[in-house]
């Protein structure tokens, strides 16, 4: 697992109904994950993830064959996550930037030896927020001298009520698949993690609610007649505090492809 939390605040809603909204989510405030476990139908590749937190700030998360993902706020927000192998050893980093409380850049740097002497020492992906309220997400390579080049990758991401609900990836300005999101009106497992709600690359885990449908559609090209789509779907079982306990992903023709299981 990578990714997960909540983006930007939720609208304001009518003062009639914010007092028990406001009462119910402090009551929940304190809810995360301390355990994720996910098996596979198709193969032996289950595995489970333990979580640990200083207060709702995320500090780790270990697999169970001892792989880890180690986080670093700078007050409120996350600055750097590291990615330890299994031998204890630093594999890669991704370094976060805000200005004005907002994420604008990430760089990601990779520890292995070959890939520091290469000419491109880093990939970095920055951000500009648009008048019509979308996100703009373009990638770099940065050489040793600390020139830039563009990647040639764009995508163009928009966020509804909170949720990451559509990104369109273009490669040259070549529009090359266009992904929508859809979600429930229950809790995201990881939306009291502080900072999440800022970091982009996360996708549908930093929503507020979770992903029910995902719809990836490539435009016709290279002779296509038609569209080339394909679709998964989610279902979830909650508790009594509307967080899933449990996910199950299906494939476009309905088959069970994953099941994850929460505990808080």
């Amino acid at each position: 697992m990578k990714k997960f939390l909540p983006f930007f605040g939720a609208l304001a809603l009518l003062l009639t109904s914010c007092s028990s909204d406001d009462n119910n989510d402090d009551a929940t405030a304190s809810i995360k994950p301390s355990k994720i476990a996910y098996s596979y139908a198709s193969s032996d590749s289950d595995y489970s993830l333990d979580i640990k937190y200083d207060g709702n700030k995320l500090i780790s998360q270990t697999t169970d064959d001892g792989e880890v993902y180690k986080f670093t706020y700078t007050g409120d927000v996350i600055t750097k996550v590291e990615f330890f192998n299994t031998n204890k050893q630093l594999q890669y980093t991704t370094e976060y930037v805000y200005t004005g409380g907002k994420l604008t850049s990430l760089t990601e740097k990779s520890n292995n030896e070959v890939l520091k002497k290469a000419v491109s020492t880093y990939s970095k992906t920055k951000y500009t927020y648009n008048a019509d309220g979308t996100i703009t997400a373009q990638r770099f390579y940065v050489y040793q001298d600390g020139t830039e080049q563009e990647q040639g990758s764009v995508i163009k991401i928009t966020i509804k009520d909170s949720n990451y609900s559509k990104a369109e990836t273009s490669y040259n300005s070549n529009l090359q698949y266009t992904t929508t999101y859809e979600y429930d009106s229950k809790n995201n497992p990881f939306k009291n993690i502080t900072g999440f709600n800022l970091l982009i690359d996360w996708q549908t885990d930093a929503s507020r609610n979770n992903v029910t449908k995902q719809t990836k559609v490539r435009p016709e090209s290279q002779g296509k007649t038609s569209a080339d789509t394909q679709v998964s779907t989610y279902s979830y079982i909650y508790d009594s505090n509307n967080f899933p306990t449990e996910q199950k992903s299906f494939n476009g023709e309905g088959t069970l492809t994953q099941t994850a299981k929460y505990t808080y």
